[in-house]
Protein backbone atom coordinates (compact mmCIF):
# COMPACT_ATOMS: atom_id res chain seq x y z
CA UNK A 1 0.00 0.00 0.00
CA UNK A 2 1.19 3.13 -1.05
CA UNK A 3 1.38 6.29 1.26
CA UNK A 4 0.36 9.79 -0.06
CA UNK A 5 3.19 12.38 -0.17
CA UNK A 6 2.74 16.01 -0.49
CA UNK A 7 -1.15 16.15 0.18
CA UNK A 8 -0.79 17.87 3.64
CA UNK A 9 1.12 21.06 1.20
CA UNK A 10 -1.46 21.08 -1.47
CA UNK A 11 -3.89 21.16 1.49
CA UNK A 12 -2.00 24.28 2.92
CA UNK A 13 -1.21 25.76 -0.38
CA UNK A 14 -5.17 26.07 -1.15
CA UNK A 15 -5.82 27.25 1.95
CA UNK A 16 -3.34 30.14 1.37
CA UNK A 17 -4.77 31.00 -2.16
CA UNK A 18 -8.13 31.16 -0.76
CA UNK A 19 -6.87 33.47 2.21
CA UNK A 20 -5.55 35.82 -0.39
CA UNK A 21 -8.45 36.11 -2.31
CA UNK A 22 -10.59 37.01 0.87
CA UNK A 23 -7.78 39.91 1.44
CA UNK A 24 -8.08 41.28 -1.69
CA UNK A 25 -11.51 41.57 -1.57
CA UNK A 26 -11.01 43.21 1.87
CA UNK A 27 -8.76 45.32 0.27
CA UNK A 28 -10.88 46.50 -2.40
CA UNK A 29 -13.96 46.95 -0.16
CA UNK A 30 -11.95 49.46 1.99
CA UNK A 31 -11.11 51.34 -1.06
CA UNK A 32 -14.20 52.03 -1.96
CA UNK A 33 -15.27 52.50 1.78
CA UNK A 34 -12.64 55.40 1.72
CA UNK A 35 -13.37 57.02 -1.36
CA UNK A 36 -17.19 57.31 -0.61
CA UNK A 37 -15.96 58.93 2.56
CA UNK A 38 -14.20 61.34 0.64
CA UNK A 39 -17.41 61.79 -1.93
CA UNK A 40 -19.30 62.50 1.78
CA UNK A 41 -16.79 64.96 3.49
CA UNK A 42 -17.27 66.70 -0.04
CA UNK A 43 -20.69 66.82 0.00
CA UNK A 44 -20.65 68.13 3.18
CA UNK A 45 -18.11 70.99 2.51
CA UNK A 46 -20.62 72.03 -0.53
CA UNK A 47 -23.88 72.04 2.02
CA UNK A 48 -21.50 74.39 4.38
CA UNK A 49 -20.12 76.70 1.79
CA UNK A 50 -23.76 77.31 0.30
CA UNK A 51 -24.94 78.18 3.76
CA UNK A 52 -22.58 80.55 3.64
CA UNK A 53 -23.31 82.56 1.03
CA UNK A 54 -26.82 82.14 1.45
CA UNK A 55 -26.18 83.73 5.69
CA UNK A 56 -23.98 86.42 3.38
CA UNK A 57 -26.56 87.30 1.12
CA UNK A 58 -29.50 87.59 3.89
CA UNK A 59 -26.96 90.32 5.60
CA UNK A 60 -26.86 92.39 2.28
CA UNK A 61 -30.27 92.49 0.88
CA UNK A 62 -29.84 95.19 -1.23
CA UNK A 63 -26.72 93.69 -2.70
CA UNK A 64 -28.91 90.68 -3.53
CA UNK A 65 -31.66 92.79 -5.34
CA UNK A 66 -29.10 94.91 -7.29
CA UNK A 67 -28.08 91.43 -8.71
CA UNK A 68 -24.30 91.94 -7.10
CA UNK A 69 -24.28 88.01 -6.18
CA UNK A 70 -25.71 86.64 -9.96
CA UNK A 71 -22.87 84.72 -11.52
CA UNK A 72 -20.31 82.25 -11.18
CA UNK A 73 -16.86 82.15 -8.81
CA UNK A 74 -14.52 78.80 -10.24
CA UNK A 75 -11.48 80.09 -8.21
CA UNK A 76 -9.94 82.91 -10.24
CA UNK A 77 -11.72 86.08 -8.96
CA UNK A 78 -9.08 88.53 -7.51
CA UNK A 79 -8.88 90.09 -3.69
CA UNK A 80 -11.21 93.33 -3.63
CA UNK A 81 -11.49 95.82 -0.67
CA UNK A 82 -11.02 94.84 2.70
CA UNK A 83 -14.86 95.99 3.99
CA UNK A 84 -13.76 95.35 7.83
CA UNK A 85 -14.76 99.60 8.02
CA UNK A 86 -16.78 100.45 5.54
CA UNK A 87 -17.66 99.59 1.82
CA UNK A 88 -20.74 99.92 -0.41
CA UNK A 89 -22.95 97.32 -1.51
CA UNK A 90 -21.35 96.28 -4.39
CA UNK A 91 -17.84 96.37 -2.48
CA UNK A 92 -19.53 94.00 0.30
CA UNK A 93 -21.24 91.57 -2.28
CA UNK A 94 -17.77 91.43 -4.26
CA UNK A 95 -15.86 90.78 -1.20
CA UNK A 96 -18.31 87.72 -0.06
CA UNK A 97 -17.96 86.39 -3.67
CA UNK A 98 -13.96 86.53 -3.09
CA UNK A 99 -14.00 84.51 -0.11
CA UNK A 100 -16.79 82.39 -0.58
CA UNK A 101 -14.40 81.68 -4.52
CA UNK A 102 -11.80 81.02 -1.54
CA UNK A 103 -13.84 78.39 0.81
CA UNK A 104 -14.64 76.31 -2.25
CA UNK A 105 -11.20 76.74 -3.80
CA UNK A 106 -9.62 75.47 -0.90
CA UNK A 107 -12.43 72.37 0.19
CA UNK A 108 -13.50 71.47 -3.25
CA UNK A 109 -11.53 70.02 -6.41
CA UNK A 110 -12.32 72.02 -9.40
CA UNK A 111 -15.12 73.93 -7.76
CA UNK A 112 -17.06 76.24 -9.66
CA UNK A 113 -20.37 78.18 -7.71
CA UNK A 114 -23.43 79.63 -9.77
CA UNK A 115 -26.07 81.72 -8.11
CA UNK A 116 -29.28 82.63 -10.00
CA UNK A 117 -31.98 85.05 -8.84
CA UNK A 118 -35.12 85.05 -10.12
CA UNK A 119 -37.43 87.09 -7.63
CA UNK A 120 -36.83 86.69 -4.31
CA UNK A 121 -36.06 82.67 -4.82
CA UNK A 122 -32.19 82.10 -5.09
CA UNK A 123 -30.77 79.12 -6.45
CA UNK A 124 -27.06 78.25 -5.26
CA UNK A 125 -25.16 75.61 -7.13
CA UNK A 126 -21.85 73.88 -7.04
CA UNK A 127 -20.11 72.13 -9.00
CA UNK A 128 -17.17 69.76 -8.57
CA UNK A 129 -15.07 67.22 -9.47
CA UNK A 130 -14.50 63.80 -7.28
CA UNK A 131 -13.00 60.49 -8.18
CA UNK A 132 -14.91 57.83 -9.74
CA UNK A 133 -16.86 55.14 -7.49
CA UNK A 134 -18.45 53.06 -10.10
CA UNK A 135 -18.27 49.00 -10.39
CA UNK A 136 -15.22 49.63 -12.75
CA UNK A 137 -13.24 51.91 -10.10
CA UNK A 138 -10.39 48.88 -10.67
CA UNK A 139 -9.44 49.94 -13.75
CA UNK A 140 -10.30 53.91 -13.73
CA UNK A 141 -8.99 54.95 -10.63
CA UNK A 142 -7.65 58.19 -12.15
CA UNK A 143 -11.62 59.05 -13.65
CA UNK A 144 -13.16 61.61 -12.46
CA UNK A 145 -16.69 62.81 -12.52
CA UNK A 146 -19.12 65.72 -12.09
CA UNK A 147 -20.62 66.35 -8.65
CA UNK A 148 -23.04 69.24 -7.66
CA UNK A 149 -25.13 70.50 -4.85
CA UNK A 150 -27.64 72.77 -4.87
CA UNK A 151 -29.49 74.71 -2.38
CA UNK A 152 -32.74 76.96 -3.39
CA UNK A 153 -33.67 79.38 -0.64
CA UNK A 154 -36.08 82.42 -0.58
CA UNK A 155 -34.45 85.68 0.88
Amino acid sequence: MKTQRGATLIEVLVSVLVLAVGLLGLAATQMMSLKNGSGAHHRYMAALAAQEIVERMRANPSGVQQGDYDGTVSGTSTSSNDCSSSCSVNELAARDLYEWDQVLKSNLPSAKGTISRNGDVVTVTIDWKEQHTGEDYGTSASALEDASFEMIVEL
